[in-house]
């Protein structure tokens, strides 16, 4: 499977009130793994030693990513 089919996969999302624009929805796979590796960067930001991140880890990662989002 194609980096691109697992992204479009991961960006499916429930119908919502808000209409995307045909620009906007080609985007959605990018902006996920954008944010995917974002995510794997700020756990290195946070602790360099991380390997596995623990429950510790995704927790400030999330304050982090909900200050930015």
């Amino acid at each position: 499977m194609s980096l691109d089919a697992i992204l479009e996969h991961l960006t499916r999302r429930p119908p919502l009130d808000l209409v995307y624009s045909a620009e906007t929805e080609e985007r959605l796979p990018q902006i996920a793994g954008g944010l995917g590796v974002a995510l794997a960067r700020t756990f290195r930001i946070l602790d360099e030693e991380v390997k596995n991140p623990q429950t510790q880890h995704w927790d400030k990662a999330t304050r982090v990513f909900d200050l930015l989002l």
